[in-house]
């Protein structure tokens, strides 16, 4: 089947405006066919325009995802000519749909965006925050459709309210469920079972919960789109902030017309590592996984490499027990530090972190009284484009489904808050070489505490070991949170060799680890395309392309 949409472009960029043909695929031969016949029609001349699906000719760009139809739509406003940013936003708005467990409209988050015109990498910090009411149950102000309406007005070319024609579709006339939703389902029915909104949404008329393959209509979540592509402002505002405000509080959630008013979107400078050529950055506090990440690849990349592949499973090991020991120390409940960003990945900070490290054996890390209270229900999300502008993105409901409650006539879940419900669960990562001005690495990661350590460990393989992209994404994991002093290390199918630790004094603990990593990387930039790699994680169920290459 071969679904019809439009995606407008600015006035001021182009002087028309065509029907887009997208497949989200299925019938992929049909459109082939219908391509090979317009060819055909037109004697090979090609009259695409700016916002039609095969706009861009040669390297589009690259786009990985935890849930499948939201990378599938940010393919195709590549290739329609859209910029990374356009495509993260209708990423965004397609996972609040196909994915509402991780990526509700109620929910907050952070992108770290690059764009080479301007020679700048900056971070968007839009974190879901408590109301300043009270109420029975505690729920954040929703944060992400504002977030993504000021990443897409900066960043943006395609027109916004275009980039919600396929989520709003996708809502209304329904989707399958995919495996990543069907699992977050199976696991949340004591939750969403209690809630008569969840139930209509996310149940069967005979009262189980959806499966994989099963259609979900969301009707009034459409309608809430809908309202989002023709007035953002209203959401926040007015009339529909207001209606939106009764739903919640009706299921005992808090939220008021100051809570929407207030809530904004900051741009903030990015923590920044000098690697060799390259600079890394990271997404600042209040998006710890991302700190924490700096710390770890920050103290790594000096050693990786002079240190031997045996030992390198109880350096991590050390290593990151002594960040999540720092990590206490540093931040509040809501994820803030207690001092300035910068400070906590100096040269004199990494360097004490790893001051009484033993190559041969453990030592219990210092200042610790208990473990990271995580939650790791995240998802992360990245892309490029082909002109080397890259975006990644992390956004959370802080729970699975946030507090397992749909505000009545909306559709949308509300999300928990952080503090109680852990830190912001959110770990991105850009690197660039200035040299060039071109991004080589982009990644972002999802699982609570388990993540930074997963996308540092994907970022040394391919960067330090010269692993291709998928094998770094695939390699064993581990994380030592400090509290318990024990070791988790990644079981079956990716398990890790447990040896080295042991015989240097750690408690191993085996586990199913959480984290998903989605990760671009082009060692020999955009230019050079051929040298381009996109994956996605295999312990998740996303999907991850790169567009034009052959």
């Amino acid at each position: 089947m071969v679904t019809r949409r439009k995606i407008r472009v600015n006035k001021d960029q182009s002087p028309s405006v065509k029907t887009l043909r997208a497949s989200l695929g299925l019938g992929r031969p049909v459109a082939v066919l219908a391509a090979l016949l317009a060819l055909g029609a037109c004697d090979a001349v090609d009259k695409r325009a700016v916002g039609t699906v095969g706009y861009v000719k040669g390297f589009a760009g690259m786009v990985a995802a935890d849930e499948p139809r939201a990378m599938v739509v940010g393919r195709d406003v590549l290739s329609a000519g859209g910029t990374a940013a356009d495509a993260a936003t209708a990423m965004y708005f397609t996972l609040a749909v196909t994915y509402p467990s991780a990526a509700s409209l109620g929910g907050g988050g952070s992108c770290i965006v690059h764009d080479p015109v301007r020679k700048k990498t900056e971070v968007m910090e839009f974190p879901a925050i408590g109301s300043v009411s009270g109420g029975a149950v505690a729920t954040a102000v929703p944060a992400n459709p504002r977030g993504f309406f000021a990443l897409h007005a900066k960043y943006g070319k395609l027109r916004f309210e275009s980039l919600l024609v396929e989520p709003e579709r996708l809502a209304r006339t329904g989707v399958p469920v995919t495996r990543a939703l069907a699992n977050d389902l199976a696991r949340a029915v004591p939750i969403l079972g209690r809630d008569m909104a969840a139930r209509a949404i996310f149940f069967r008329p005979d009262g189980s919960v959806l499966r994989e393959g099963d259609v979900i209509t969301q009707p009034h979540l459409a309608s809430i789109i809908a309202n989002l592509r023709r007035n953002t402002g209203d959401f926040y505002v007015g009339i529909g902030a207001r209606e939106l405000i009764k739903s919640v509080q009706s299921v005992g959630g808090t939220l008021t017309l100051e809570d929407l008013r207030d809530i904004r979107p900051t741009w903030r400078d990015a923590l920044t590592l000098k690697l060799g050529n390259e600079t890394a950055y990271f997404a600042p506090p209040p998006s710890v996984g991302s700190t924490v990440a700096a710390q770890l690849v920050g103290a790594l990349w000096p050693r990786w490499s002079d240190t031997a592949p045996v030992e390198r499973s109880h350096l991590l090991a050390e290593l990151s027990a002594r960040v999540f020991a720092d990590r206490a120390r540093w931040m509040r409940p809501s994820g803030w530090s207690n001092e300035e960003g910068s400070a906590l990945i100096s040269e004199a900070h990494l360097k004490a972190l790893l001051a009484d490290y033993n190559p041969e054996r453990h030592v219990p890390a210092p200042g610790i009284s208990g473990p990271p209270s995580d939650y790791p229900l995240a998802t992360g999300f990245v892309a490029m484009d082909g002109q080397g502008s890259a975006v990644a993105c992390g956004v959370t409901t802080y729970g699975l489904f946030g507090v397992g409650r749909v505000a009545p006539g909306t559709g949308i879940v509300l999300a928990g808050t952080p503090g109680p419900n852990g830190p912001p669960a959110i770990t991105t990562m850009v690197t660039v070489n200035h040299n060039a001005n071109e991004v080589h690495f982009v990644g972002a990661a999802s699982g609570g505490g388990t993540a930074p350590a997963a996308l540092a460990l994907t970022f040394l393989g391919a960067a330090a070991d010269d692993k291709p992209l998928g094998e770094a994404i695939s390699a064993p994991r581990l994380v030592h949170p400090g509290a318990p002093d024990a070791v988790f290390v990644e079981g079956a199918p990716h398990a890790l060799d447990p040896t080295s630790l042991q015989q240097r004094g750690h408690q191993i603990s085996p586990v199913t680890m959480p984290s998903r990593v989605e990760a671009l990387y082009c060692p020999g930039g955009y230019k050079n395309s051929e040298s381009c790699e996109a994956a996605t994680d295999p312990r998740g169920f996303g999907m991850a392309t790169a567009v034009g290459l052959r």
